[in-house]
């Protein structure tokens, strides 16, 4: 298992994403998503939502219906039937590897901070539930920003919430949008591989991501 301390060596801050990355809930979003597409007869295949995980959810919406070649549903109704299934949800399960950092910045004085592409609504829904308010202070949220992953608007603005250089922050995400967006603001970056922290090794044209080697 590898040492958080050692993952934090010469961070300045850490700033994470929030689904898939603190919390475990990848296959209640689909599954949301997935019921709020039915009447439109749109699949959301298990695989291709993995793919697309990082985006904001209207962008998800208008690639599923191009995959599917009918017209975008109306995202304002798909949105609010997905996000009213989620909030109806369990808590999430938070993810042990991502959950030590957490705590282990925190121990350490480190500022911490979430970015995330979700709606600001149901970030903080999640952040309250589990009881991380303290933690977590700083969240950023696609409300927050211009525009969502990949562009590093929310990893930035976390950042700049948190007082940090950005090349002095240590960025988690777990998608390849999201993991995008960490490198394209200059943030040295971890990925969640095999439920371990890894640091990014790669990021090629076709934006395929590669953990390090340990």
């Amino acid at each position: 298992m590898t040492d958080p301390a050692a993952l934090l060596r010469g961070a300045q801050a850490l700033i994470v994403d929030w689904d898939g990355t603190v919390v475990d809930n990848t296959a209640a979003r689909r599954a949301a998503l997935q019921a709020a597409l039915a009447p439109h007869g749109i699949p959301v295949p298990t695989e291709r939502y993995r793919a697309l995980a990082g985006l904001p959810v209207r962008e998800v919406i208008a690639r599923l219906a191009a995959d599917a070649a009918l017209l975008p549903p109306p995202a304002e109704e798909v949105v609010a039937r997905s996000r009213a299934a989620l909030l109806a949800d369990p808590a999430p399960r938070p993810i042990p590897c991502t959950l030590d950092l957490l705590q282990t910045a925190g121990s350490l004085g480190l500022p911490l901070a979430v970015a995330s592409s979700a709606a600001a609504v149901l970030v903080h829904d999640g952040i309250q539930r589990l009881g991380l308010q303290a933690m977590l202070p700083v969240v950023v949220t696609l409300d927050d920003v211009p525009r969502g992953k990949p562009a590093p608007d929310a990893y930035l603005e976390a950042a700049h919430r948190l007082g940090a250089a950005p090349m002095r922050c240590l960025a988690v995400d777990d998608a390849k949008d999201g993991i995008a967006a960490a490198l394209a603001a200059g943030m040295r970056t971890l990925i969640i591989h095999h439920g371990r922290l890894v640091p990014v090794a790669t990021a090629n044209t076709s934006g395929a991501v590669r953990a390090a080697q340990p």
